[in-house]
């Protein structure tokens, strides 16, 4: 079995002709590399590889004094030199395998950024059905977009309204991207591991182009979808998970025994 981590999970969907198209540069993350990633992108972040709801991310950034990170919702350290700043950061991140990947300027609700989930759940057929998405905004002073950061959600049309990113006529079509996207990316995961529910989380950045941040398939939480104004994503989340599970121990119960 592939092992699952952020690294991984990096190749396997650079590997697809046009999913590779929306992911950001990303390394497997070592000290000679962080120069170059700044110099290149003068903001990077820094994941630990299998870690899950934005635990352990570091956000690095250039800065006319030398550099700066902060580590979720940390303190800000800012050091002179980037020798220094590998040294700060060496005492973070430990020896557990990191990522590095180019910072996205995310579109903003209020100066807040967000990011969009798109939840995909097999139904009673077993097949992928679009469940449901959301915008989640982030909290003051944080570098990630989680709800349990202290984050909020919204719909991602209130979203896409309020950050002015995407023009007025092209938002039908993104919405439509998002979904057409979303089902070719599980599409192209049944030959990395089985899963009956993903939540891919989008991010669109200050041009209003879609760019992949992360895809999740441990049994993503859907909790947050009760949140919104509107309930109907959450209640068609339940159902969907109810008649796929049903469909799921049907086929169990028709298997043949196997004789003796």
């Amino acid at each position: 079995m592939i092992p699952s981590s952020k690294w991984s999970l990096h190749r396997f969907f650079a590997k697809h002709p046009v999913i590779k198209g929306y992911m950001p540069p990303t390394a497997l993350y070592r000290p000679t590399l962080l120069g170059t990633y700044l110099h290149r992108y003068h903001t990077v972040f820094i994941k630990p590889s299998r870690e899950h709801m934005g635990r352990g991310i570091i956000k690095v950034w250039k800065t006319h004094r030398g550099y700066s990170f902060v580590k979720q919702r940390g303190q800000t350290v800012s050091v002179p030199t980037l020798s220094r700043l590998r040294q700060k950061l060496q005492q973070k991140i430990g020896e557990k395998q990191h990522i590095i990947q180019k910072g996205i300027p995310l579109s903003k609700v209020k100066g807040r950024p967000f990011d969009i989930r798109v939840m995909m759940m097999r139904n009673g057929s077993g097949k992928w059905q679009y469940a449901g998405m959301l915008a989640k905004v982030a909290a003051k002073n944080s570098v990630v977009t989680n709800v349990a950061g202290g984050g909020k959600v919204i719909t991602v049309q209130r979203a896409i309204a309020q950050s002015r990113s995407v023009k007025p006529e092209r938002r039908a079509k993104l919405m439509r991207e998002l979904i057409k996207m979303s089902y070719l990316i599980c599409d192209h995961f049944n030959k990395y591991k089985h899963s009956s529910l993903i939540g891919i989380d989008w991010a669109i950045d200050k041009t209003g182009k879609l760019v992949l941040i992360e895809v999740n398939f441990d049994f993503p939480g859907y909790g947050p979808f009760a949140d919104l104004p509107t309930k109907i994503y959450y209640h068609r989340i339940k159902r969907l998970r109810s008649e796929y599970l049903a469909w799921r121990k049907q086929r169990k119960r028709k298997k043949p025994a196997l004789s003796s």
